[in-house]
């Protein structure tokens, strides 16, 4: 069952506040000649979206007014609509997240033309503006690359869990419960990436980020959002490390799997005494 909230009114308008929002952001943009394209990112854009997705929007601008245009970031997202607030604004960062009183939120990047290349990220996104096919070419190039994991993507990965597995088991010893959690969810995290890498799917959320990875917009399978279900756990210690425990036998198999899949050694011999330092 899900959460039942007092702001559901509120909610089912979303999506139209969200089409005025990007109506809005459109016609500015493109009415200023420094404006050389835009391109939509995220759900919106591959078509996996809800009454909640944010607006992804990367705008293609002269690399000679570029400096201007990160410059003035918050005042030109204030002429959209009437702004909440602004989050984690960074004066030298080429994106701003704003946040209007209608309760959607818009991204916006700025890049120059040579920054946007083809690339996975850019799978199934949508030009809206592209009047001297600037970006066209790039996006319909990402669309046709097929992701597989690579032999780097599963060493990384195979690293980085072993890495929050011992950092879980310190900060329990050291009575940081709350730090022993974070590290925790990193390894549900890590085994979430690697299903995604095993059905050889990008996973389309930053790194560390579970957004599409439960829901309905997940492409797990119901034995594995259960197993991600089983593996809740609460500031206690003991628990802590019994919740960890039982994640380690997917870690194997993944591993073992992962590993035939990018032809590297599992080296789960190795592995093994890695967690056995902790568990």
């Amino acid at each position: 069952m899900g959460l039942v909230s007092k702001h559901l009114e509120r909610d089912l308008a979303l999506p139209k506040h969200r089409d005025i929002l990007l109506e809005s952001a459109l016609m500015d943009l493109t009415s200023d000649s420094n404006v050389l394209a835009i391109y939509q990112a995220g759900s919106l854009a591959r078509g996996n979206f809800d009454d909640y997705s944010d607006i992804d929007l990367h705008i293609i601008v002269d690399p000679v007014q570029k400096v201007n245009f990160i410059k003035n970031m918050r005042n030109r997202a204030a002429e959209w609509g009437s702004v909440l607030f602004y989050e984690d604004f960074n004066p030298a960062s080429p994106v701003v997240v704003t946040h209007y009183d209608s309760f959607v939120k818009i991204d916006s990047w700025y890049h120059s033309p040579e920054e946007v290349v083809p690339s996975i990220w850019l799978k199934g996104y949508k030009v809206l503006y592209d009047p001297n096919n600037i970006i066209r070419n790039v996006i319909q190039e990402s669309s046709n690359i097929v992701y597989k994991p690579t032999a780097d993507e599963v060493e990384f990965w195979r690293g980085k869990l072993l890495a929050f597995i011992h950092e879980t088991y310190r900060a329990a010893m050291r009575g940081e419960f709350y730090y022993a959690l974070s590290n925790l969810d990193r390894v549900r995290w890590l085994i979430a990436s690697g299903w995604y890498m095993e059905l050889e799917d990008h996973l389309d959320s930053p790194y560390g980020v579970w957004s599409k990875i439960e829901g309905q917009r997940s492409k797990l399978n119901q034995g594995q959002l259960s197993l991600l279900k089983s593996w809740e756990c609460s500031r206690d210690p003991d628990q802590i490390i019994k919740t960890m425990a039982s994640i380690v036998p997917e870690i194997y198999r993944l591993n073992k799997y992962l590993s035939k899949q990018v032809d590297i050694a599992d080296d789960e011999a190795h592995i093994r005494k890695v967690i056995g330092m902790v568990i």
